[in-house]
């Protein structure tokens, strides 16, 4: 776990010295067209971030160019080349309940294990925003992209007021400029206290690359955006007050330009979805903490023997597990504020 209590400059200045004692692969080129669109956007809704890169690459004597390009530009750059390649695995789920006037929440990541050496905690208290506990497997490692990295990404985020915001996979193939996920789930909890506030974050603000994310308040809000990066639909909780989303688009706005199904006819998706909706409504009505036990381990399809993190949350009274090293024994730990 990373613990960090200062300034955006010296949580930049803790960044950089981090990549170099990793041997992080830095980038030594950029495209300057991506860069200056991508800066704009940054400058504008979310100047911290990039102080918060310059501090890095002074400390580092890097080129600062570098570090913002592959931070805040080169996302964008790799969705648009990775757009109508359709080779899916992505099979992460997500879901939230509110019931009694307690809220849940549940996740399963798709992270494998030859990727447990990049799972990173982050506590971050950084001065003049929330303080948030983040999930990472760190954006990438060897397997994926054959590049040496301790970037921070941000895959799940729950604040000191209880607010959570985690993303799924799209598979949608749509870029454009603006925020990173990553970025926007930072944004969302270092300056929301309510589901509210985050959806006015998403109204603002654009999003470069698609993806799913899931909101929840300790008041029992709920909301799941479905971003295509051109657009977005918000799903609400049925009326028995459950949300849960997996890897394909729920909205029908949306539907059309899904490719979950033609990327993957053979994709778990929709069954992980039904089968997460099935172990929850098992467990209701007087859904407990520790039924999200059962939902996250116990399944066939929301759990596979490729998943070894998930996180149980009840926000309202700040009950945190997180379960992780699944092929060595199923361990857990607690965390809070």
């Amino acid at each position: 776990m990373i613990q960090f209590r200062g300034t955006r400059k010296e949580f930049g200045e803790y960044y950089g010295l981090r990549l170099k004692e990793f041997r992080h692969n830095f980038f030594r080129h950029t495209n300057a067209d991506t860069l200056r669109r991508q800066l704009k956007i940054y400058e504008k809704f979310y100047p911290e971030l990039v102080q918060e890169k310059l501090a890095a690459a002074e400390i580092l004597h890097q080129d600062p160019q570098y570090l913002l390009y592959e931070d805040l530009a080169a996302p964008v750059d790799s969705q648009r080349r990775r757009a109508h390649q359709h080779h899916y695995i992505d099979a992460c789920t997500i879901f939230a309940i509110h019931e009694n006037d307690k809220v849940f929440v549940g996740r399963n990541y798709d992270w494998l294990p030859e990727a447990r050496e990049f799972f990173e905690r982050y506590d971050l208290d950084i001065k003049g925003v929330n303080r948030y506990i983040a999930f990472s497997d760190e954006s990438v490692w060897g397997r994926h992209v054959g590049r040496r990295s301790r970037k921070v990404y941000a895959e799940d985020a729950i604040n000191e007021y209880g607010l959570y915001i985690g993303l799924t996979a799209s598979k949608i193939d749509k870029w454009n400029y603006g925020l990173t996920p990553s970025h926007l789930i930072r944004y969302v909890a270092e300056h929301c206290k309510t589901t509210r506030q985050a959806l006015n974050v998403f109204a603002k603000m654009p999003c470069a690359v698609p993806k799913n994310f899931l909101i929840a308040d300790a008041t029992g809000n709920l909301a799941v955006i479905e971003h295509s990066s051109r657009s977005y639909e918000i799903i609400r909780p049925d009326a028995s007050g459950i949300l849960i989303h997996t890897n394909h688009c729920l909205s029908p706005k949306l539907q059309h330009i899904d490719q979950a199904l033609r990327a993957n006819p053979r994709t778990d998706s929709f069954l992980r979805y039904q089968e997460a909706s099935y172990l929850i409504r098992e467990q209701m009505p007087n859904f407990q903490f520790t039924d999200l036990w059962r939902i996250l381990r116990q399944s066939h399809y929301v759990y596979n023997e490729d998943t070894i993190w998930s996180l149980a949350l009840e926000l309202t009274e700040q009950r945190f597990n997180v379960y992780y090293d699944t092929a060595t024994g199923q361990k857990h730990t607690k965390f809070g504020f």
